[in-house]
């Protein structure tokens, strides 16, 4: 009978163990994908080059960047004509849908 507590008592703790790691899991991917204000001349070369040719003509508001799955995101906000767009990019410099 004593086997059969502490086997029982090491299943209880193993499953709440797990589900304590899971849940520090899903609050470390959401603490990466926050985004932060960065400053325009921040930006890599590459990003820089594609929006001078992609929006030309377009003012750049504010910049953030991100991280999802290991990867940087740019977003950036562009102004044309009254007309607001945000544009995200990669680190080498190609649009992101």
């Amino acid at each position: 009978m004593r086997k059969l507590s502490t086997l029982i008592a090491f299943i209880l703790l193993s499953l709440i163990y797990t589900t304590t790691f899971a849940q520090e899991e899903q609050v470390a991917k959401v603490v990466q994908q926050e985004r932060a204000e960065i400053h325009l001349d921040q930006l890599p070369e590459a990003i820089a080059k594609a929006l001078a040719t992609d929006y030309k003509g377009y003012s750049v508001g504010k910049v953030f960047t991100s991280s999802k799955n290991g990867q940087y995101i740019y977003s950036i906000q562009l102004f044309k004509d009254g007309e607001a767009i945000e544009v995200d990019y990669n680190a080498e410099g190609k649009v992101i849908q």
